[in-house]
């Protein structure tokens, strides 16, 4: 038999290509997946009662599509609302509301003083022209105390390379306050939280984690994934215009939502795409469940840029999954900041889950070596979907509008 499509990994971007193909009538695909369980990066475990989830995720969304797609299966009733979230960055010995520029008033006066001098004489008040490396252009944008204080620590932990090696071409993923707005709230003490680019009231499910909504998107596609299938190799049959999977399964066409540097090797690591294959990185963020004998805040998660903080973000589950065990707190560590002898989370740890992969690294250059790539292949029917697929930092919705969009191109 020969597939119309074979797709690489059953996460979000797997199932919803999956489900999209078979909603449409194609009959001929599958999806191999190395997991024995699809998810990828939205499953969640249960833990001595806990529930921790690979990463943070909430579900709120812009495309109306994707929203219609999700809870055709995942009922919106099965779901509650996060209203407010709160969210925490840890700066100067306070807890202070995220985004920072927006709750400086929240610091004590002598503080509020420094910082906004700071974001006033910032180079874009002073004319200078726009930077295109992530360092220069934050310290452009908000001036030098925010970016020494919290955003230069926080993103060398979070990401693993310094900021200067940094593109500027995933900044939408944060927010773009101005000048004028920094000093209004600070004067008026309150922000305007719908000025979050995203997740200002996300949805979460009301039981299992967010691993259970990918739990129930997969269930009528699981006759169409092999599961504890990694995949191995890739040939191109040129003349046939047909791709050999593993040496065993044919198929017209290839979707990758798995990381390029896995399936560059799988391709036989090609010459013609080696020099740009040296932009396309990612990073691995180790998940430690932590059983604390209390919780005295009402947070959903806190940022921690302090550098003598292995951890860059800690997520506090019992306030926000409404069937975990109390007092059940999970933080996120860069792979290679983790020493499982020095945690310097108080409390019990219970659990450590190293991921495959975690973000793709925005180095300069990985737009146009990535787009390269993907060009380089579509005319032998391979494309790349995704976070992984596309190598950007996308949100699952983001990656779900995405799929959405190439099957209803087909």
């Amino acid at each position: 038999m020969i597939y119309d499509f074979i797709i690489l990994g059953a996460g979000v971007t797997g199932i919803t290509l999956l489900k999209a193909m078979r909603r449409k009538g194609v009959e001929r695909v599958m999806a191999l997946e190395a997991e024995a369980e699809p998810g990828g990066l939205c499953r969640s475990f249960r833990v001595g009662g806990h529930i921790v989830d690979i990463g943070g995720h909430f579900f709120q969304t812009k495309f109306p599509e994707v929203e219609d797609f999700l809870f055709s299966s995942f009922p919106r009733e099965k779901m509650y609302r996060i209203d407010p979230r709160i969210s925490k960055i840890r700066i100067e010995g306070m807890d202070v509301d995220y985004p920072l520029e927006s709750n400086l008033w929240q610091l004590p006066v002598d503080k509020q003083i420094d910082y906004l001098l700071s974001v006033i004489r910032n180079g874009e008040s002073l004319g200078r022209p726009e930077p295109v490396n992530y360092e220069e252009w934050i310290r452009w944008k908000l001036g030098d105390r925010i970016c020494d204080g919290y955003l230069i620590p926080y993103n060398i932990k979070l990401w693993g390379i310094q900021p200067r090696e940094m593109d500027v071409d995933w900044l939408y993923k944060i927010p773009r306050i101005e000048v004028k707005e920094v000093l209004r709230y600070s004067l008026e003490r309150h922000q305007d939280v719908e000025k979050y680019p995203c997740h200002n009231r996300p949805y979460y499910p009301l039981s299992g984690g967010y691993g259970k909504v990918m739990e129930v998107l997969a269930r009528e596609e699981l006759p169409n994934i092999l599961l504890n299938t990694p995949v191995k190799s890739l040939s191109y049959d040129k003349a046939a215009r047909e791709w050999l999977v593993n040496g065993e399964y044919k198929t017209r066409n290839v979707i990758t939502t798995i990381p390029w540097p896995s399936l560059y090797r799988y391709l036989g690591s090609p010459e013609e795409i080696r020099g740009k294959m040296e932009f396309i990185r990612y990073n691995k963020v180790v998940i430690s469940l932590f059983e604390t004998a209390e919780n005295s805040n009402n947070y959903h998660w806190r940022y921690r840029p302090e550098m003598e903080q292995q951890h860059h973000r800690e997520l506090f589950i019992s306030n926000f999954v409404k069937d975990s065990k109390k007092y059940g707190v999970f933080t996120e560590t860069n792979a290679d900041r983790f020493d499982a002898s020095r945690l310097t989370f108080p409390g019990k740890n219970l659990f450590n889950y190293t991921t495959p992969a975690a973000y793709p690294l925005p180095l300069l250059g990985r737009t146009k070596a990535i787009t390269s790539i993907l060009e380089h292949y579509k005319e032998k029917h391979l494309f790349g979907i995704g976070r992984w697929g596309e190598h950007q930092h996308h949100n699952h919705d983001v990656c779900i509008k995405h799929a959405l969009d190439f099957v209803a191109k087909l």
